[in-house]
């Protein structure tokens, strides 16, 4: 029994995935022409078509290994444009008085919080429709003297007749601690644009006036200043020239067949080239599939490809954007209808620009190990280079050398071996058999 257990044991240890891989374990190898570094440095390479070509679905079958062979964390990502804007945060205050002022006029006081920062902007908040007011600030360092900040600003909302409504004031730079807030009712001839669409509306000219004079309510005063950020803006697209173009006619269906050889590069665009004018044309962006076994296509976006050139009219709309796909091929389908084919010269496809990220230390090289589809995708901790990246460091560009196929083949490991479905299914068979065995053997014993 003790013989059984151990190789029942022996088969699910080696049914299990292997843990660490090496370069010899894949079909390719790419060397990585780095420059000598003095410190550790974040450093990026771009994946080309080569590299596509030969990877499997996702990017598990991608590794990074260094001079001895370790394999290292490393993160792949497309490249975004980076675009500086301005964010929002909160300054924190508390207020302080809150009265009411002859001629319909509030008044309402704040103080910042300690160590809060100077703001740029202030916020009203207020449930109301359909209003006009004016806005004078005050600030004080002491709350004592006040010096004015903004005069005669306004805030209004005309969502009832149009999409317009604004109760934000920006604040010039200033040093000051309290800020005195007064809303009052707006003159008559500052209120025209209210009253025209009051009165566009059909409604009476004493409508706006009832509504300039109706009293004021605020929910809440919120202070704010902005600090630049750095957020990624667009995809950095690139050309990915497929290896072929075929251009078939359907007469049957009436539609003109566009199939490009893409090789597996990641693709999101397509630009048609035809020199014919004045059409335009559904088409819909297809991928090979398969179903009950038989080679079909799928359907993963649609548009139409438009050029009009007339007198006072020119339109040249002939791009599709899709989500991301990384098929081996990629068909485009031209609805013609009852009108001739077009001549169609080209068919050029655009995609995302991927990068491999990690940290790079002195005097280490490394290369990229790819060709392997039944590794299980890698988890590693990527949190430093993420933390580089968010940080705004810009990481070295390296460039990678040629393919290298792996010299020698995998050397034979009984794990894979006996993780071979025809394989394992025959050797718990045979365990089974012997348990059946053991147990009639001890049966007869026992009788």
């Amino acid at each position: 029994m003790k013989t059984i257990l151990a190789f029942l044991a022996m088969i699910a240890g080696g049914a299990a995935p292997l843990l660490a891989a090496a370069p010899a374990d894949f079909a390719f190898t790419r060397p990585i022409l780095g420059a000598d570094l003095a410190a550790p440095r974040l450093v990026e390479v771009r994946l080309d078509a080569p590299l596509f070509a030969a990877l499997p679905p996702g990017d598990s079958g991608l590794r990074l290994f260094n001079a001895a062979d370790q394999e290292l964390p490393r993160l792949v990502e497309p490249l975004f444009t980076l675009q500086e804007r301005l964010v929002r945060h909160p300054v924190a205050s508390h207020p302080t008085t809150l009265r009411e002022l002859p001629n319909n006029r509030i008044e309402a006081r704040f103080e910042l919080e300690k160590d809060a920062l100077p703001p740029v902007g202030i916020s009203i908040r207020t449930p109301l429709r359909d209003f006009i007011r004016t806005v004078h600030i005050h600030g004080s360092e002491d709350g004592q003297i006040w010096e004015p900040l903004v005069a005669d600003a306004e805030i209004f909302d005309y969502s009832r007749y149009m999409d317009i409504r604004r109760t934000e004031i920006p604040l010039p730079p200033n040093p000051y601690r309290h800020y005195s807030v007064e809303i009052s009712n707006a003159a008559e001839e500052r209120a025209q644009p209210l009253i025209r669409l009051v009165q566009a509306n059909g409604q009476d000219q004493s409508r706006a006036i009832d509504l300039l004079q109706t009293p004021f309510r605020i929910d809440g005063v919120s202070f704010w200043r902005a600090a630049p950020a750095i957020d990624r803006d667009q995809p950095v697209l690139q050309e990915w020239p497929p290896s072929g173009m075929a251009v078939a006619q359907d007469l049957k269906a009436r539609t003109t067949e566009i199939t490009l050889q893409t090789g597996g590069a990641p693709l999101t665009r397509v630009e048609l080239e035809t020199p014919a004018r004045n059409f335009q044309r559904a088409a819909a962006i297809q991928v090979p599939a398969l179903r009950n076994g038989q080679k079909t296509w799928r359907t993963v976006g649609e548009g139409k490809f438009t050029r009009v050139d007339v007198s006072g009219l020119a339109t040249n709309l002939l791009s599709l954007d899709f989500p991301e796909q990384r098929a081996a091929e990629l068909r485009v389908v031209l609805q013609n209808n009852d009108n001739p084919p077009l001549d169609v010269t080209a068919l050029r496809a655009h995609g995302p620009t991927y990068r491999l990220l990690w940290l790079a230390d002195p005097a280490v090289a490394y290369r990229l190990a790819y060709g392997n589809d039944t590794l299980p995708a890698p988890a590693y901790d990527l949190f430093a280079l993420r933390a580089a990246l968010s940080s705004g460091i810009v990481p070295d560009l390296w460039p990678l050398g040629a393919p290298v196929a792996t010299p020698r083949q995998r050397p034979f490991a009984l794990g894979e071996f006996l993780s071979r479905p025809a394989v394992f299914g025959t050797a718990l068979v045979l365990a089974a058999l012997a348990l059946l065995g053991l147990l009639a053997k001890a049966l007869k014993k026992a009788a």
